[in-house]
């Protein structure tokens, strides 16, 4: 039987999980390095938190819903938020889905 604190405990686990979702380096950055834990966020020494939008913006709102998703969950300052489009690199910034194709249903613009 499932006791309250036990689900408590797994739920917590699995919540830190999700939060440490990406491989820590060996050993600790410079305090003038930027963090970069995977290939769309980087954060700068001085708090600057960039996010690499993989999709054209063409006013859908789509950077600035990712935007406000980080800085919501990063707890954030909203002016140290900086969104840049993606360069053209197919092997970090491809569609997981479809490869190199953008479809409209589904909206895979936020799967990954």
């Amino acid at each position: 039987m499932l006791t309250r604190r036990r689900f408590l405990q797994t739920t917590a686990l699995a919540g830190a999980a999700l939060v440490v979702g990406f491989r820590l380096e060996d050993h600790a950055a410079a305090a003038d390095e930027v963090l970069a834990p995977n290939a769309f966020v980087r954060i700068a020494p001085d708090n600057t938190v960039t996010i690499v939008g993989k999709h054209i913006e063409m006013g859908q709102g789509s950077h600035t819903g990712l935007a406000t998703i980080l800085a919501e969950e990063l707890d954030a300052d909203w002016s140290q938020i900086r969104v840049e489009a993606a360069p053209a690199d197919a092997e970090r910034y491809n569609n997981l889905a479809f490869g190199p194709m953008q479809l409209t249903g589904g909206s895979t613009a936020m799967a990954n």
